[in-house]
């Protein structure tokens, strides 16, 4: 093998159920989450690997302002591609081109999802020498997201999001995702303004809800149990996304709530064949 490059869509997602618990000594948050996986909005990935004697990786986007905003070696698929080449003895020059279609600080997990997707596709390059599990004990080093774009689909998560368990999911679902360009939504800004509150909420019959809603393919309790707890600050400190979520209502969309930490919003109805409603 000289080179080889492979393409992959990196999927987006949304947050159907975000819980958020108590700060660990670690400095992450335990939380529990419903994580959704949105295939209709993501990144298109190629990723080229050619033998040499030596590793280097490079990282461009088709967008040129990104190529400035995000340098190559802070960016996630970056990390994702010398951890892998680093646990995995390989040496070469790894290239990796980004088309961005998933919004930055939306709450979409786009760099979680890229890292993912890299470590997937130099598996798929090298004759997928890597088990999954080994791919998940690599995905855990580089964020709390990336481990749930291994798994893909449906997943309960837990712990700081890391620990997953796939979910049954009967419901025909449309996603659609706002976002509004004004509005950015640091997830450290989000997380200190949680950690001013002084009581944490308490979602568990929620939580038991979705998971029931969606492996009997129960809609209209679906619908009652979506939520998040970033909500109670993201839309007090910026009131244009009430209105922009109140718009996605108006559109017949049945449940909207915040993708992640925001600061994007996410519509989602029940989808016939053909024939919204």
């Amino acid at each position: 093998m000289n080179n080889k490059i492979v393409k992959l869509k990196s999927a987006s997602k949304i947050n159907l159920a975000l819980w958020i618990k108590e700060k660990r000594p670690d400095g992450y948050h335990e939380i529990e989450t419903i994580f959704y996986e949105n295939k209709n909005l993501y990144d298109e990935m190629e990723i080229e690997f050619i033998e040499s004697n030596e590793l280097s990786v490079k990282i461009s986007f088709v967008q040129d302002d990104l190529n400035k905003l995000i340098p190559s070696d802070k960016n996630l698929a970056y990390k994702a591609a010398s951890l892998f080449c680093e646990k995995s003895g390989i040496v070469g020059h790894c290239k990796i081109k980004i088309n961005k279609n998933i919004p930055l600080e939306g709450g979409l997990g786009g760099g979680s999802s890229n890292a993912a997707c890299v470590l997937k596709g130099l598996n798929q390059i090298f004759n997928y020498q890597l088990h999954d599990s080994a791919l998940l004990i690599l995905s855990e080093e580089l964020g709390a997201d990336v481990p749930f774009f291994i798994y893909g689909g449906v997943c309960l998560g837990k712990g700081k999001g890391e620990c997953l368990t796939k979910l049954e999911n009967k419901l025909d679902l449309e996603i659609k995702i706002e976002k509004l360009s004004a509005i950015s939504v640091s997830t450290k800004w989000a997380y200190e303004q949680i950690d001013s509150r002084e009581f944490f909420a308490e979602h568990s019959l929620q939580i038991e809800n979705l998971i029931s809603a969606m492996k009997t393919g129960d809609y209209d309790l679906f619908f009652r149990n979506i939520f998040n707890d970033f909500g109670m600050v993201v839309f007090s400190y910026y009131p244009q996304l009430i209105n922009l979520r109140k718009k996605l209502l108006d559109e017949g969309y049945q449940g909207s709530g915040l993708c992640g930490s925001g600061s994007a919003l996410f519509g989602v109805r029940k989808k016939y064949r053909g024939l919204l409603i």
